[in-house]
């Protein structure tokens, strides 16, 4: 029996595992997929630390309703999931208000500072630092105006201590060339920096936890159970049963049911996201570029040119509607006319949301041995070393180097 059982085999469940392999125990991994290859293998890879401001926030809320009349607008709720997740779309425009923004952004910073440090010692570790491009993201406006709408995001940042520059058009195609069409400003975000392959990260991850004696079980997590207390043993959906002494629940977009056999009712929704990857796109970007205006990361890879972006509230494990990934890629056109999006393929993954966009993060409040680590949203690949650090902590019953009481289990109680 290993001293920890980790439910969910992401960058977050990878990244707990190897910080508790650092402080002596051993691990397990349940993944009932393919190691690394759900929501940690379809993002754009971005390590964005200034990124504490939530997808709802002040200016943006008055563009979804319009957006969700839009079946290829940024935001969209598919006519069969708005009934059942009507509830948490409107927890998600509450938190909207200017002063709930404010505390989700200052809560979520101390956590944001560790992660460029925090990744810097993992990849160092695992010999792979090469995954890291640290060439400064961009981002990109069609006019002035429309960064000027979202100052409020801006400002807040800057209070932070999460640091951008303002630079002109004729500036943005200095640094990358290949820009075209409508786009007059930019900002360089400071601190900013990419994955050039999310999927090889992830696998380097699991070989180093087995190479270090972790192992690493293919299933599905389907019920707990307990005594006095603790979780004495997960089942399967196979039917087996795995004993553990202490359980970590980074099951992603998938802890919702786990969560409920706890006795919590979090609001976790399944928000789909989409990407195009271009493996010979006949353009070349040195860094990761997201244009507001078109809703859209632009991400250089060393398979190609990923092209992600929009959030489809779609209910669980829903068929892709792939058109919204065709999207994508017709609206990099406009800023990359000769795109090449050749032999391409498309992705549709689970993003794990909580309305307030932060982490449940801590431990179970009626059970002793279990950790949840879910509901990163947009962040997750951002936050997954520090996470890990942070579960490893927990587990060791050290005093975490960041508050957890903003990202505690119970807040939705």
């Amino acid at each position: 029996m290993a001293d920890v059982t980790i439910v969910g085999g992401g960058i977050i469940g990878l990244c707990s595992a190897m910080a508790l392999q650092d402080r002596g125990y051993t691990v397990e991994i349940i993944e009932r997929g393919e190691i690394g290859r759900g929501a940690s293998y379809g993002n754009c890879g971005l390590l964005a630390p200034g990124e504490v401001v939530p997808v709802s926030r002040p200016g943006v809320v008055k563009k979804i309703p319009g957006w969700l009349l839009d079946p290829e607008g940024p935001l969209f709720v598919r006519p069969g999931a708005l009934a059942r997740d009507l509830p948490w779309l409107l927890r998600f425009l509450k938190a909207g208000s200017a002063d709930t923004v404010r505390h989700i952004a200052s809560s979520l910073a101390p956590m944001m500072k560790r992660v460029n440090s925090d990744y810097g010692v993992l990849l160092e570790r695992i010999g792979r630092s090469d995954l890291l491009s640290q060439v400064e993201s961009l981002m990109l406006f069609k006019d002035r105006s429309e960064y000027e709408r979202d100052r409020f995001s801006w400002d807040l940042r800057s209070e932070l201590g999460f640091d951008h520059t303002f630079i002109s058009g004729s500036q943005v195609r200095e640094l990358e060339p290949a820009i075209e069409g409508p786009v007059t400003c930019g900002v360089i975000m400071k601190d900013w920096y990419h994955f050039t392959d999310p999927l090889a990260l992830t696998q380097a991850l699991a070989e180093e936890v087995v190479r270090r004696g972790g192992k690493i079980v293919s299933g599905e997590a389907l019920s707990f159970e307990s005594e006095r207390g603790l979780v004495r043993s997960v089942k399967l959906r196979s039917g087996d049963r795995i004993d553990t002494k202490r359980i970590v629940l980074a099951a992603g977009a998938w802890s919702g049911s786990l969560t409920r056999q706890l006795g919590l009712r979090i609001p976790l929704a399944h928000l789909s996201g989409y990407h195009v990857h271009a493996p010979h796109p006949q353009v070349h970007l040195e860094r990761a570029i997201y244009y507001a205006s078109g809703g859209f990361v632009l991400t250089p890879m060393a398979t190609g040119l990923r092209i992600g972006g929009t959030i489809e509230i779609a209910g669980a494990d829903p068929k892709p509607n792939f058109r919204r990934a065709d999207v994508l890629a017709e609206r990099a056109k406009t800023i990359l006319p000769t795109l090449d999006i050749t032999g391409s393929t498309r992705w549709m993954g689970a993003r794990p949301f909580i309305p307030d966009t932060m982490p449940i993060l801590g431990k179970a409040p009626s059970f002793g041995n279990v950790i949840l680590a879910f509901g990163h949203g947009q962040v997750g690949m951002t936050l997954g070393a520090t996470t890990g650090h942070v579960v490893a902590q927990i587990i060791a019953d050290e005093r975490p180097d960041v508050d957890l009481g903003p990202f505690r289990p119970q807040r939705f109680a």
